[in-house]
């Protein structure tokens, strides 16, 4: 059977479960209450909610927009007056007292499926044979088919494009030397490629929110031109491509756009400078808080400054959710025109999930942050005890690049990653935990149903009380199925039956030691995770792949487990995971100095060399088997020891390509026999720099 026709949600979940308590199964209308409107918020619709003691009141997602540039002026004016201190406004929220929330968000971005007709499909789908690399080269691990996003490396089968701190390299694969070099500012890069367009996104290391954007024309991959430049103000929270149209979601903070004064400035005292940091705000105008970009000429000169976004076209939720702008800049990428900003959410929103027809922000209470409340009645405010929800945008893609609000709603707690959230059947299902906020419960992860209605992201049903006493360590949604990995000694599978929508339901259970912290489908009811091997006290031994039957909703299995060792990019980057189906092979870089394996464990990461600074351990799915290969590294010599791991992985051909910092290697699939390398720099140049002694 099919993993697409499986009829289940398997949520991973790990230690025992506390006595007498079991998931709970929630079926509601709305997810959310009426609350009050400050009087500098939008004017918009205020509905009424649903029964408060199914779900607490935390205020409205729903997001309202500005009429005109005072409107929006007013508010933001008014918002950061109330949240200014003698300091200025911080950049990023910090606690004032009462228990820490526990926000570990993993830096691995994991996926789900969807699609118009809700089939799912395995991601990383290998790209049809070009006519030059026979048997074709995989692309991006990416959580939706159809949804390219950002990553460090690509490939057209003929040249690798390679980004480094310091520039982007093209290789070309059959003569294995670098043919080009874009240049580009010192920072991270992520890279988009469509046909013979490369888009390379920038966040610079200047200490200013700014980020470049550069379009490449690649048809004469030797002698890359620059198309376009721009700088956008604000960070990137996450870039993806559609049919050719990228759109890249950024959050512009506002803390340091305003010249605040501080009491160690000109001998001022703290109320002398809150005097004077509120007075800086009441005259500060619209330019002062909206984004702006502008173009830089070929020349090295800048075209002119321009707001990215009309005021109308920005909105705020009736929650508060952070002082800065969160906005979706659309690029063309064949017709190479200029960044569009099309919507704007007055938030810090930190996650993105994409569908091909929708994406989705996603941001936590900044107030809650701060130890302050949230008003939410006329009469009512909720302590700062409770943890605050995530609360969600919907915005719909359109064909002419637009991004147009559909939605907004809320869910319990936080979110681990992207692959948190996963679009089905015009429904957005949501994986959440509810930490153990004051120490007088036990944490709980959540899977809810939100369907758009009216402006709202109503919650038609969801299940409780899974992994109690744990945290979600990873995510899969795939048609009717949702796969959640919560851990805390022992990782039960939990299987969850999401066929109707309004009543999930658990239908299955298995426990295991360890945990997955990336969930991949490998074929029929069969899936693959990334994870940590530990013992019965919780304790992690190292990275193991783990092979699980889910063909029956009632009884997963785990069938094969592979004991690699040490620590791999791929528990926390999909992007770092490789499978290819055609064959089975598996690859992961791999650092062995974590996470070491006992003698009697045979870890393959013991194969690496002890001064590789890491490598590619190779596995390969025969049937329901998991067999290790053996390990690919790269040449050291010259360098000092600097951690310097290889980062990807792909398939070209007959041959497996691993890229680190500094080189590229060709590799034959086949025998794990290095064919020719590529090296660039210094061996230490890359790697050093992160290195902590």
């Amino acid at each position: 059977m099919a993993l697409a026709a499986v009829s289940a949600v398997g949520v991973v979940a790990c230690s025992a479960d506390l006595p007498g308590a079991a998931p709970t199964t929630t079926r509601a209308t709305s997810s959310t209450s009426a609350a009050g409107v400050p009087s500098t918020a939008p004017t918009g619709t205020t509905d009424s909610g649903g029964d408060p003691t199914v779900r607490p009141t935390f205020g409205r997602a729903r997001l309202t927009f500005f009429d005109d540039c005072p409107a929006l002026l007013s508010y933001l004016r008014d918002e950061s007056s109330a949240r200014v201190s003698a300091w200025g406004l911080g950049g990023m929220p910090y606690w004032r007292g009462g228990p820490m929330p526990i926000m570990e968000e993993s830096a691995a971005d994991m996926d789900t499926a969807g699609g118009d007709d809700g089939a799912s499909a395995p991601t990383a789908a290998p790209a049809a044979p070009d006519a030059t690399v026979a048997g074709g080269y995989s692309t991006t691990n990416t959580q939706e088919v159809g949804v390219d996003e950002g990553d460090v490396v690509e490939t057209n089968g003929s040249q690798v494009f390679v980004a480094s701190t310091d520039g982007v390299r093209i290789v070309d694969v059959a003569e294995a030397r670098v043919i080009d070099t874009l240049d580009l500012p010192d920072g991270t890069h992520q890279l988009l490629l469509d046909g013979t367009r490369l888009l390379v996104t920038t966040t610079t290391w200047s200490g200013v929110e700014d980020t470049v954007v550069s379009l490449y024309d690649v048809a004469n991959p030797s002698d890359a031109v620059l198309l376009r430049r721009s700088h956008l103000e604000g960070y990137v929270v996450a870039t993806r491509s559609i049919d050719g149209v990228a759109r890249l979601v950024l959050t512009s903070t506002i803390a340091n756009r305003l010249p605040f004064v501080t009491p160690d400035q000109f001998g001022q005292d703290e109320d002398t400078a809150l005097a004077e940091n509120r007075r800086i705000i009441a005259e500060s105008s619209i330019e002062q808080w909206m984004p702006r970009w502008f173009d830089e000429n070929g020349d090295g000169s800048f075209g002119p400054m321009t707001a990215s976004l009309d005021c109308s076209s920005v909105s705020a939720p009736r929650t508060f959710a952070g002082l800065g702008i969160s906005w979706i800049a659309t690029i063309d990428l064949q017709a190479g025109t200029a960044p569009a900003g099309s919507a704007g959410v007055v938030s810090t929103s930190d996650l993105v999930y994409a569908s091909p027809q929708n994406i989705y922000l996603a941001t936590q209470s900044w107030d809650w942050f701060n130890g302050g409340i949230d008003v939410v009645g006329a009469d009512a405010a909720v302590p700062n005890d409770e943890q605050p929800p995530t609360l969600i945008h919907q915005f719909a893609l359109g064909a002419d690049g637009s991004a147009s609000w559909v939605a907004s709603g809320e869910v319990p707690g936080r979110l681990l990653n992207q692959f948190s959230m996963g679009e089905y059947a015009g429904d957005l299902r949501v994986a959440s935990t509810i930490d153990d906020w004051t120490g007088a419960t036990a944490s709980e992860s959540v899977v809810s149903v939100l369907r758009p209605a009216n402006g709202e992201l109503q919650t038609i049903g969801e299940v409780r009380g899974l992994g109690l006493t744990e945290q979600i360590y990873a995510v899969r949604f795939m048609g009717t199925q949702a796969y959640v990995v919560t851990f805390r000694q022992t990782d039960p599978l939990y299987v969850v039956d999401l066929s109707d929508p309004t009543a999930p339901r658990v239908t299955g259970e298995l426990k295991i030691p360890g945990y997955s912290a990336y969930l991949h489908p490998v074929g029929d009811g069969l899936l693959l995770g990334v994870g940590q091997n530990a013992d019965l006290s919780g304790r992690t031994q190292g990275t193991q792949l783990s092979l699980f039957d889910v063909s029956d909703p009632a009884n997963p299995q785990q069938l094969s487990t592979l004991m690699i060792g040490g620590s791999s990019e791929a528990e926390w980057d999909h992007k770092a995971f490789l499978y290819w189906p055609e064959d089975g092979t598996i690859a992961i870089p791999t650092s062995p100095w974590w996470g070491a394996c006992s003698p009697d464990m045979a870890c393959l990461a013991d194969q690496l060399p002890s001064d590789s600074g890491g490598g590619v351990v190779v596995a390969q799915l025969q049937g329901t088997e998991l067999v290790g290969r053996g390990v690919i590294s790269h040449d050291r010599d010259g360098a000092s020891g600097c951690w310097n791991p290889l980062q990807r992985s792909m398939i070209i051909g007959s041959e497996i390509a691993t890229v680190g910092y500094d080189q590229v290697q060709f590799t034959d699939r086949a025998s794990l026999t290095p064919r020719d390398a590529v090296r660039w720099g210094d061996a230490d140049m890359y790697g050093c720099q992160y290195w902590i002694d």
